[in-house]
């Protein structure tokens, strides 16, 4: 019995499992087509010999049965398939909306944008103009995270059931993510034709936006490419547009930008650069110069600043204001951070095994650097890794580097000072904010920014300011190093103002380290007994 039941179960999930499979719904079809017949056979052949006897008329009375059979059943399953196709149908016209037509708006999506403007390009001429515009809203993600996704589809709706208005009946307008895109004849029309429908489309963008019961405000940026200059077909016009809110948003928002070859190039160079960048930095390509820091009234160095360089196979030798900036745009800078300090501690490793313990080596800690707590992990396993005393290590950092996160950077100087390593503010006198920080920041040395030196005996105010500078390091007892020293008149106005060490052009341009090492070396032989009194 229980063998029974379980067979039962198991033939019932079977037969479960089937349904509304192709092969099932089939089986169904015919299974019921041959019970149909095998009744109809057997119950009309019953019939017949119960009301006919002679077996003449018998014979052409199945003759006319099965004609009725026929007919009967053709016309039974015309109605069931015709049913059934029906659905098909209906579920197919459905599918094809949903992959084609946004749902929102009920204007074509991308896929169907595609396919309508390619359509329409291999209808036009070489002379026929058109433009493709793409519109973003700007930070629209913003409207969805914070007041729920069904506010920003409200949103979106309304905005497109305006811009539909401005569209020509020829043109095409579709969705494309949060915005929208538009392929425009430009048949008659100049460029301020052109502008002023942007500026239509962007009027309708900007005004304010009633949204269940709250009112919203929003911008757009949009990019503009022509048919055929920027691209012949949709993928290569959609690339130009989208090129051009890039470079748009670089600089603002809430504006339209053409699409210019210059920053397509533009592009495509920086994609180059920073796939480069990354090799060189997996592959540890960069390199290390170093710029002494004199003592000024002996003209002797007593210490270098470690400055990374990038030869790129491309672009030759590539300012470190490039490519440290594309860095922390892509997330590289900590990598680059940790190339730096591992460099510089396993140099005064080796400084202090041939001789030159007492030389100091600065190196600049970048922004994201000073408040990534992974980093500061890593410099306090080179210091164990390579047994050095930090004290002689000097870390440069700039006003910027403070901004972002103010307490978190407090918080990782103290422990670098624990550490052992000395602390420098760089730039000093270039930001706003500089003098607050003097009283809370754990700082050894002030590095006085270029823009002071420069103008040295030019500007009396910029003189005043500079002495000043001067004097509050000396009462603060702070080391003073002055940058951007380039002329002997520069460094004679300085040492007559009690500032003792400097760094610029006229002592030095950044050196390999083959000759820092023999400029350590002649300076060690000349001042041999001096140098203990003067360090920074």
């Amino acid at each position: 019995m229980r063998f029974s039941d379980d067979f039962l179960r198991k033939l019932n999930r079977w037969i479960l499992g089937l349904r509304g499979k192709p092969f099932f719904e089939a089986l169904q079809f015919l299974i019921i087509y041959l019970m149909i017949g095998i009744i109809w056979i057997i119950w009309s052949d019953q019939w017949l010999a119960a009301i006919v006897d002679d077996y003449s008329l018998f014979i052409q009375m199945q003759t006319y049965k099965g004609w009725f059979y026929v007919i009967v059943s053709g016309l039974l399953f015309f109605v069931i398939l015709r049913s059934r196709l029906k659905v098909l149908n209906e579920l197919s016209d459905k599918l094809i909306t949903q992959a084609t037509v946004d749902e929102l708006t009920k204007l074509p999506n991308k896929s169907k944008l595609t396919h309508l403007i390619d359509q329409r390009i291999k209808e036009l001429k070489a002379s026929n103009q058109y433009a493709l515009i793409s519109l973003d809203l700007d930070d629209f993600s913003n409207i969805n995270d914070l007041l729920g996704y069904h506010i920003g589809d409200q949103l979106i709706t309304s905005i497109a059931d305006q811009i539909k208005g401005l569209v020509h009946r020829h043109d095409i307008l579709g969705r494309d993510s949060d915005g929208f895109v538009f392929f425009v004849d430009l048949e008659g029309k100049d460029d301020d034709q052109l502008i002023s429908f942007l500026e239509e489309v962007r009027n309708v963008v900007n005004q304010p936006w009633n949204v269940a019961d709250q009112t919203l405000f929003i911008t757009c940026t949009i990019g503009i490419s022509k048919f055929p200059k920027d691209g012949r077909t949709f993928a290569e016009l959609y690339k130009s547009t989208n090129a051009a809110i890039h470079q748009l948003k670089d600089k603002g928002k809430n504006d339209y930008h053409f699409f210019t070859e210059q920053f397509h190039l533009e592009r495509v160079e920086r994609v180059t650069m920073m796939n480069e960048l990354r090799n060189a930095i997996d592959h540890q390509q960069m390199y290390m110069v170093f710029q002494p820091i004199y003592q000024m009234i002996t003209h002797r160095a007593v210490g270098f600043e470690s400055l990374i360089r990038w030869e790129s196979p491309s672009f030759g030798d590539v300012s470190p204001a490039v490519f440290i900036a594309y860095s922390e745009n892509t997330g590289l800078i900590h990598l680059i951070d940790e190339f730096v300090f591992e460099s510089v501690i396993r140099l005064r490793k080796h400084l202090c095994q041939n001789g030159f313990g007492h030389i100091t080596m600065s190196l600049n800690l970048s922004a994201k650097g000073l408040v990534n707590p992974i980093l500061m992990k890593k410099i306090e396993a080179l210091v164990e890794k390579y047994e050095i005393d930090p004290h002689y290590i000097q870390i440069e950092i700039t006003e910027t580097a403070l901004i972002s996160n103010f307490d978190t950077a407090i918080e990782n100087l103290l422990f670098l000072k624990k550490l052992g390593f000395s602390i420098a503010l760089d730039d000093f006198g270039s930001g706003y904010s500089s003098l607050t920080y003097l009283q809370s920041l754990p700082i050894d040395t002030l590095k006085i920014d270029r823009s002071f030196t420069k103008n040295i005996g030019q500007n009396t105010k910029q003189d005043v300011i500079l002495e000043s500078i001067i004097r509050l390091a000396d009462e603060l007892n702070l080391k003073l190093v002055i940058e951007g020293i380039e002329t002997q008149s520069q460094r004679d106005f300085l040492v007559e103002h009690n500032c003792l060490f400097g760094q610029g052009y006229y002592f030095s341009h950044p050196i390999g380290l083959d000759e820092a090492y023999q400029l350590m070396g002649k300076d060690l032989t000349d001042t041999q007994s001096k140098h203990s009194n003067d360090m920074i």
